[in-house]
């Protein structure tokens, strides 16, 4: 007689609720932990690549000990709809905490979501508890700005779908430009994110190129840093040492706007370090969110600044 599979645990319920704000209505993933937790739920503010559904790796080390709240905050630019800023997204994300019923949150945001996660801490400093930025810069690299002119360009002079093949060779760059080729010759996990990622464009039924530019590619050219500076939000900004889309330069100087930010560089990795290191980036995350500092992780440098 072959034994029973043992139980599947479960560690926390998950379920989409639909959010409601101004005109548009986009989902949000909250994730609930089975046990009793002290201290803030966690905010995620994903890329402009990626869902409520791109994070299931974090949420296996963190949704059973923090809950969780990852929307899918409106595109800037829908089709057919009106063009929103970055303001807009920010007040989007409020909306997202008041119908959930949080008053306090720490945020998580990541590469194009890190201007409205800036917003928040800078425009609610009482509602955010801890804020963590990667893969932050003052404004897109040269030739993220090129990318982004020639999506502008490429949705206004070509509305039908691409040939298959445009469509693969635009996926291509967009993960060449994202990731660090150069580097990733001598690192197997960052060549295994890159194909990850690459095969992620290739399945979505959207052109990759003009998904990524009507989600929120296109307000990067609009300040995604704002004037003002932040203050008295306890503050994590972190890069991978060989990240070329945000170097560690870009992050560092967004760091430097933030009062006693703490500026964490991991080693082997580039843009993609929360898939190329995942169980070091949710320790950081997680060891943020308790008492002291995210000393302890291997293959990290971290400095408190000014």
């Amino acid at each position: 007689m072959s034994a029973s599979p043992a139980p599947t645990i479960t560690r926390f319920h998950a379920e989409d609720r639909q959010i409601y704000w101004r005109a548009a209505v986009f989902p949000c993933r909250i994730l609930t932990p089975v046990a009793a937790t002290a201290g803030p739920p966690l905010l995620v503010l994903g890329g402009g690549l990626q869902t409520r559904h791109s994070w299931t790796r974090l949420e296996q080390r963190l949704a059973p000990h923090h809950p969780m709240l990852i929307p899918d905050l409106p595109p800037a630019r829908a089709p057919g709809g009106p063009d929103l800023n970055w303001d807009d997204l920010t007040d989007a994300a409020i909306s997202t905490l008041e119908q959930a019923g949080v008053q306090q949150t720490a945020v998580l945001a990541v590469s194009s979501g890190y201007p409205v996660g800036y917003r928040l801490a800078q425009q609610h400093p009482r509602r955010i508890t801890h804020l963590m930025l990667f893969g932050a810069s003052p404004k897109p690299a040269p030739r993220l700005t090129a990318l982004i002119q020639q999506g502008l360009h490429h949705i206004d002079q070509t509305p039908c779908t691409p040939h298959p093949r445009a469509r693969a060779d635009q996926a291509e760059h967009l993960v060449a430009l994202l990731t660090n080729p150069q580097a990733a010759a001598g690192n197997l996990l960052m060549r295994a994110a890159a194909k990850v990622l690459l095969q992620h464009l290739l399945s979505a039924p959207h052109d990759p190129l003009t998904a990524y530019i009507r989600d929120r590619g296109a307000l990067l050219l609009d300040r995604p840093l704002p004037p003002g500076g932040i203050s008295g939000v306890p503050t994590l900004v972190g890069v991978g040492e060989h990240d070329t889309t945000t170097t560690v330069a870009d992050n560092r100087a967004v760091a430097a706007t933030i009062n006693g930010a703490e500026l964490t560089v991991l080693d082997h990795c580039d843009h993609l370090l929360h898939m190329e290191r995942d169980a070091d980036f949710a320790g950081l995350v997680a060891a943020f969110l308790r008492p002291g500092t995210s000393a302890g992780i291997p293959g990290c440098t971290t400095e408190t600044l000014p």
